[in-house]
């Protein structure tokens, strides 16, 4: 899997957590080990309109997609539900649980359960047009990408802990 990562304020470890996570979520949603290899995902972090999406990238074949756009708004990370300014660990986390809720659409969007034709984002070939927020957060693909995405990150920090202790010089070097 190729993996870029286009920001200008994140540190280097926090790049490589990123970098990790993407290999980690994938592997742990189910998506095999073939596929993962023949992935480019491109994770643009910036302004954004949402604090996360996913997106099949242009150039990409629609019925069976392996180049994929995640967009992340770190600035909107910066504060908890609550208006509470987040400190550097928490708000990496809260950026790589963004990141692994996002990887579960690019699982779906792989798998075929999720897609992007003419008449909009389809779940298994059904529209679905949310009204209001409420009805956003009782989309099917939401849903699933709502609840994998803390258990991703728990499961991830405690491999990136491993990793971390292993690498301890390596990733040192890279701050």
């Amino acid at each position: 899997m190729k993996v870029k990562i286009h920001s200008k304020h994140v540190d280097a470890k926090l790049k490589a957590a990123m970098h990790a996570m993407c290999s980690y979520a994938l592997a742990r949603l189910g998506v095999s080990n073939r596929i993962i290899k023949n992935l480019n995902i491109t994770i643009h972090m910036g302004h954004h309109l949402n604090e996360g999406e996913a997106k099949v990238a242009k150039k990409a074949n629609r019925y069976r997609p392996r180049d994929f756009k995640i967009y992340l708004d770190h600035h909107r990370m910066e504060r908890d539900d609550y208006n509470r300014s987040l400190e550097d660990t928490e708000w990496g986390h809260r950026v790589l649980k963004t990141l692994a809720h996002e990887l579960v659409h690019v699982k779906q969007y792989i798998v075929g359960e999720l897609s992007w034709r003419d008449a909009g984002l389809l779940w298994h070939g059904k529209n679905f047009d949310p009204k209001n927020l409420l009805n956003y957060y009782e989309l099917p693909y939401e849903v699933e990408a709502y609840g994998r995405e803390y258990g991703l990150l728990v499961g991830f920090l405690v491999v990136w802990n491993n990793i971390e202790k292993e690498l301890k010089d390596e990733l040192d070097n890279l701050v």
